[in-house]
């Protein structure tokens, strides 16, 4: 049995319902609208942003390459402070941390890097910033505060950057003058596929084992 009896009143109920619904219908349709809107606009505004963005880091990259330290800091600065989210401002950090270690601001690079580990999401980016920050710290001389930061991330952690993380821990024990501990962390080192000819030269340059 159908629930109409007849065309007409298929017809006044379909308008009746039309009439009930057709507001909320428009309202959906112009929110749907609006929505898809919103999105490409939000899509084309990252895009620009990130060539904005590219742009800026091969200025730096290339102010680097020929020594233009003025221009490269200004460039990292600008960088990290309009495009911080982006691939490209976590980048120019360590550029801006390479910058200052290359002027002998050791402070301001350990500061630097710590702001783009305190940033990035990025694991393997992550891995490479703690190897920089082990890095400045012995440089400072500091082999103590080098050694704990080594050893506060594994192996898994570490990821590409294992083996010169564990020669990096070696330069650190040699430091502290622990020339056997050193011995054991260059060869970790190599056995996990570091076999540069700088390792071997600090190998052999260690006091020879009892």
């Amino acid at each position: 049995m159908e629930t109409y009896l007849t065309e007409e009143e298929r017809l006044e109920a379909l308008q009746r319902w039309w009439k009930e619904n057709k507001s909320s219908i428009f309202g959906g349709l112009l929110l749907g609208l609006a929505v898809i809107a919103g999105w490409k606009m939000w899509q084309g505004s990252q895009r620009e942003t990130a060539e904005q963005a590219s742009l800026v880091y091969h200025q730096l990259a290339e102010a680097v390459q020929a020594r233009q330290n003025e221009a490269a800091v200004k460039l990292g600065e600008r960088l990290v402070q309009q495009y911080p989210k982006t691939t490209y401002g976590e980048y120019g950090r360590l550029f801006l941390a390479r910058l200052k270690v290359d002027a002998g601001d050791l402070d301001g690079a350990r500061r630097t890097l710590e702001e783009a580990l305190s940033q990035t999401r990025d694991e393997a980016l992550a891995g490479l910033i703690r190897l920089r920050m082990a890095r400045v710290l012995l440089a400072k001389g500091d082999s103590e505060a080098t050694l704990k930061l080594l050893d506060g991330v594994s192996e898994k952690a570490a990821g590409q950057y294992a083996g010169l993380y564990t020669e990096l821990r070696g330069d650190a024990l040699v430091v502290a003058k622990r020339p056997a501990d050193a011995r054991a962390a260059y060869a970790k080192a190599r056995e996990l596929g570091d076999h540069s000819p700088l390792l071997e030269l600090k190998l052999n340059d260690l006091p020879a084992a009892p």
